[in-house]
């Protein structure tokens, strides 16, 4: 019996490109790869709010659709993806910026540690998260990037415009930062 011969599923970057020439529905096999992916991504920077991170993931699927003239045919499309999302993140962040005062924040923190010393060992993924959510915003989504998603130093660096090594000590630093939060 002789054995079936199987497509392997375009690339990434081919049905980019495909949509880059107006093929709009390969679009579709992108969502369908990264929609979960960019969702969680988006939804760590949002501190776990899944409806706010919804509506950043679509909005990112419409920015790739709206701005497909400057995908570079030959460019990772996932550095390009998520760079598209850091965008739409920081556009969301620069509308809903925060204005607590310090003694908001002290409270916090201090509302942090004493949800800490009552939780179980079963909770200490809940309060990482907590910890991760008063981080800085650069700080949180350096972390995120490399921790969550998998980026290496390289293509952390090509996102935030810096070298390898510039990332590692950015990442290196949140993480520190996140731990003294952690640990208080």
């Amino acid at each position: 019996m002789p054995l079936a011969v199987v497509d392997a599923p375009p690339s990434d970057e081919a049905l980019m490109a495909r949509v880059r020439a107006d093929e709009l529905d390969c679009l579709t096999g992108l969502f369908e790869r990264y929609q979960g992916p960019l969702f969680g991504f988006l939804a760590r920077l949002a501190n776990g709010d899944r409806d706010v991170a919804q509506d950043l993931t679509q909005n990112v699927f419409v920015r790739v659709l709206r701005y497909r003239a400057s995908y570079q045919p030959g460019q990772p499309f996932r550095a390009w993806v998520y760079q598209m999302a850091r965008h739409v993140w920081a556009d969301h962040y620069q509308r809903q910026r925060p204005t607590a005062d310090l003694d908001t924040v002290e409270k916090t923190a201090a509302h942090g540690r004493a949800a800490h010393a009552q939780r179980t060992a079963t909770d200490e993924h809940q309060a990482l998260h907590e910890a991760l959510a008063l981080l800085p915003a650069p700080q949180r989504e350096v972390l995120v990037l490399h921790r969550f998603q998998g980026f290496d130093y390289a293509e952390i660096g090509e996102q935030l415009g810096c070298s390898a090594g510039a990332a590692r000590v950015k990442a290196h630093r949140a993480l520190d930062a996140l731990r003294r939060i952690y640990l208080s």
